[in-house]
């Protein structure tokens, strides 16, 4: 969050986006920073991000990630950090979407979470889906994923498959 920002006009596919957050509302002052780029490489885009955060008082977070599209095709990869008070938690995912027509598109991503102080401590989760539009501003969405979480003392594991009937106006 920042009470202050300012993001840079791209030059040469370079966006540079800085923030500030008044301390009045929270433990401490913080700053915040952001860098992506983006190109065409022949028939694919790709971007490339990375942001970075710190309140001032030992919080720092920090996020990079990749997408690259191909006509119909995107896969974004991304690697999010979050220290506090010396415990590290880190995420790693990568998801990737295809249209297979106008009205149908498939998904699938992975993704991993472990912390720093806990050596038995991780959450995974890797899920399928699709969306099939029934008519514009009408579409059907089926998703399953499986998911399992070791915090040390409990250990948690399942699969869940969830439909979604969404409607626009």
């Amino acid at each position: 969050h920042s009470n202050v920002s300012i993001t840079l006009p791209a030059v040469s596919g370079f966006t540079l986006g800085l923030g500030m957050t008044d301390g009045a509302t929270s433990a401490a002052d913080g700053s915040q920073w952001g860098v992506t780029y983006a190109m065409d490489a022949g028939s694919m885009g790709i971007t490339v991000a990375y942001a970075s955060a710190s309140d001032g008082s030992n919080n720092d977070q920090s996020s990079a990630g990749v997408t690259v599209t191909a006509g119909d095709a995107k896969v974004v990869a991304a690697t999010n950090k979050k220290t506090a008070s010396s415990v590290t938690h880190t995420a790693t995912s990568i998801g990737a979407s295809y249209a297979v027509s106008s009205t149908l598109s498939v998904q699938a991503y992975t993704g991993t979470t472990d912390k720093s102080d806990v050596a038995a401590y991780e959450v995974k989760d890797t899920g399928i889906g699709l969306t099939y539009t029934i008519t514009p501003g009408l579409s059907l969405s089926i998703t399953s994923n499986d998911f399992s979480g070791k915090g040390g003392t409990s250990d948690e594991s399942g699969t869940r498959t969830v439909v979604a009937l969404d409607a626009t106006f």
